[in-house]
């Protein structure tokens, strides 16, 4: 297990916080279905089906070329894994389930947004942000909202990518190997942190930062006016400079669920079990 610079007692920490949010059995976290798409004019190429946004974000990428898992360092990167809108295109998906408006969820993010936005790694391959900062790949996104699909309330700019994707505890910043342990990719990174928050940070630093958070961008529909939503547009607007090629790659959405105080104590029984197992 991941666990050399901060011990058993950090990574059962981290594992237990990943468990705080969840679902009920049979509930989908995930976008369901592409309600429309247009690439844009500077998508980058192959990477144009909207299909590949659908389901869970991405915890292992580049089968067959560069296997790896996905982490903070090593985002996601294959045709069939993201698609990309250019200057004056837009995705919208849709949700079986709503995305609700509840300042009870963790940090009052009702979804996220995950893209192939890294950290640059100033120590490859040991995985360490430098002392200032650097992401890859994270790109600005216009988000817009609706209840019924027709009438959407735009939330403003976002950037896609700003928490880097993270899919296991248990795994270096390059393993060619899944993890054991998946991260939460329903459960929101601290909006609190900023860029400058992860100087001189190591995967590990990163990990505790994240406290069992997959990554993605968190985003709150409270300005949107609406209890609840079930179609999410994200649009890349035209700059008008022919010189620019903006474009914004996604992986997938995900909806934050209620928090369980009732899961948290069972993962706490459970984390307990595993350090007692170790010792």
């Amino acid at each position: 297990m991941f666990v050399s610079i901060h011990g058993r007692a950090c990574f059962c920490a981290t594992f237990v916080l990943a468990a705080f949010s969840v679902r009920a059995p049979g509930q989908d976290p995930w976008a369901d279905r592409v309600v429309s798409y247009d690439p844009g004019s500077t998508p980058v190429g192959g990477f144009k089906d909207p299909q590949t946004a659908l389901g869970s974000p991405e915890r292992f990428t580049g089968e067959g070329v560069f296997p790896g898992v996905v982490s903070v360092f090593n985002p996601p990167f294959g045709t069939d894994e993201l698609v990309s809108i250019g200057e004056g295109g837009h995705l919208t998906l849709g949700f079986d389930e709503p995305i609700t408006n509840d300042a009870s969820h963790p940090f009052g993010v009702d979804f996220l947004a995950f893209g192939n936005g890294g950290f640059v790694d100033v120590k490859w391959p040991m995985g360490m942000v430098g002392p200032q900062p650097t992401l890859f790949g994270a790109d600005e996104m216009r988000v817009s909202v609706s209840s019924d699909g027709v009438r959407f309330v735009d939330l403003g700019a976002f950037v896609e990518g700003f928490f880097p994707t993270q899919g296991y505890l248990d795994a270096g910043p390059y393993a060619t190997s899944p993890g054991s342990f998946p991260t939460d990719f329903t459960l929101p990174v601290n909006p609190a942190f900023v860029l400058a928050s992860f100087a001189n940070a190591t995967l590990a630093d990163v990990l505790t930062m994240y406290a069992g958070s997959g990554g993605g961008t968190p985003i709150d529909i409270g300005a949107a006016g609406l209890s609840a939503i079930s179609f999410v547009r994200i649009d890349v607007l035209d700059d008008g400079n022919p010189n620019t090629q903006l474009n914004v790659e996604i992986d997938a959405l995900a909806i934050v669920p209620e928090p369980s105080t009732l899961a948290l104590f069972g993962f706490l029984v459970l984390a307990g079990a595993l350090r007692k197992k170790r010792q």
